[in-house]
């Protein structure tokens, strides 16, 4: 199981980030892109984005998976939850897309993390792989919080997010998680 699809989108529905990781998308800046613009990462790149680094399937599985998130967060019933911490806010489940199981988390400002993965059956992982997973959304959620509270971000403007340390930090993560529950040189395209 590895990931193949991270998605950040905004309270109303906006795309602000969506990145797959197969083994085909791999995205190498310029080091001058890394060392002229911005040399300690804080600020967003002028240059070619990440973020904008997905494939058409995989964005029409992330908008579906959207479309189911938001009927499951629209119910009257799911509006109060009685779990805190990271149970709060993980939806699970959205819905299996070709070979990917698409899970959802959603935060109380309304931002929700979507996430692909390689669909191979294997038992009892499930419950590993989905603790993994609501571990990596919480860890995105705190790279995103972080990437708001810079005052030089677009977060408010609803833009695509294009900072070279949030797309460090989401590297980092998946790495983890792909090395922890994943099987490494997969690729399901």
């Amino acid at each position: 199981m590895s990931l193949i699809t991270l998605a950040v989108v905004g309270k109303d529905n906006n795309p602000l980030y969506i990145r797959d990781f197969g083994s085909d998308s791999v995205y190498e800046p310029a080091p001058e892109q890394l060392t002229e613009q911005d040399p300690f990462g804080f600020f967003e790149s002028q240059a070619s984005s990440m973020s904008e680094s997905s494939s058409l399937k995989n964005q029409f599985i992330m908008h579906s998976a959207l479309d189911r998130l938001e009927e499951l967060t629209n119910d009257s019933s799911s509006t109060e939850r009685s779990s805190a911490g990271l149970n709060s806010m993980w939806i699970g489940l959205l819905g299996c897309f070709d070979e990917a199981k698409v899970y959802g988390y959603v935060t109380s400002t309304k931002i929700k993390f979507i996430a692909s993965i390689e669909d191979i059956e294997e038992g009892n992982g499930n419950f590993v792989r989905e603790a993994g997973l609501k571990v990596l959304f919480a860890n995105a959620h705190e790279l995103y919080v972080e990437y708001t509270l810079n005052p030089f971000s677009q977060v408010r403007a609803q833009k695509m997010m294009s900072s070279q340390r949030f797309d460090n930090g989401v590297d980092g993560l998946v790495t983890n998680f792909n090395d922890s529950f994943g099987k490494k040189g997969m690729s399901w395209m």
